[in-house]
């Protein structure tokens, strides 16, 4: 796989590689490539507790559920948001693989792109648990200064949080992504790993 910077912070057009280092996008072309694999033609609208699979490349799956849809950060909207799952493959992953303590990346607020265009495909939908779903859900929101230590962590309606002692693996980013910005994070994680 191709190297690939991760998008972070909340300045537009600037992206934050692994090192903390901010560098402006170089074109619009690469603000806009598409890296995720298309997997079915269906348009579809996923409801909470879907089950989803998506394809950062050909022949790779992991593997996402829909935990609620609702209005966040405090905005008059309806998002989703959803996990990501450290589990690849092609057919569903054991029960215990589809865990909140399995996340791959954090809890992440999308829009419906991903099932609309059919890069995230609808495998299955059971009804959720309190063990299918994080007690709360943090997210960074940064302050726009180009630095990555300056940020807030806050809850689902954007209110601050004093308590920094969490997982960092368990926070998303504050503000609202899509399924080519998921592609992007899960790259950057496969890749890291290679």
């Amino acid at each position: 796989m191709k190297r690939r910077l991760s998008a972070g912070g909340n300045r537009p057009g600037h992206w934050i590689d692994r090192l903390g280092v901010m560098r402006p996008i170089r074109s619009m072309q690469e603000a806009s490539e598409v890296t995720a694999v298309r997997l079915t033609s269906k348009r579809r609208y996923a409801k909470v507790g879907d089950i989803f699979r998506l394809s950062p490349e050909p022949g790779v799956f992991l593997w996402g559920r829909l935990i609620k849809s609702a209005k966040f950060f405090g905005d008059n909207f309806k998002a989703n948001l959803v996990y990501i799952y450290d589990a690849i493959s092609r057919d569903e992953p054991a029960q215990e693989l589809l865990t909140p303590a399995n996340l791959i990346i954090g809890p992440s607020v999308v829009n419906n792109l991903g099932w609309v265009r059919g890069y995230w495909e609808i495998m299955a939908s059971r009804p959720l648990t309190p063990e299918d779903v994080r007690d709360r859900h943090l997210f960074v929101r940064y302050h726009g200064s180009g630095s990555v230590a300056d940020y807030d962590l806050v809850d689902e309606n954007a209110g601050v949080v004093v308590d920094r002692t969490v997982d960092p693996k368990s926070l998303g980013q504050s503000g609202y992504s899509n399924f080519n910005y998921i592609d992007w994070l899960v790259r950057d994680k496969l890749e890291a790993r290679a």
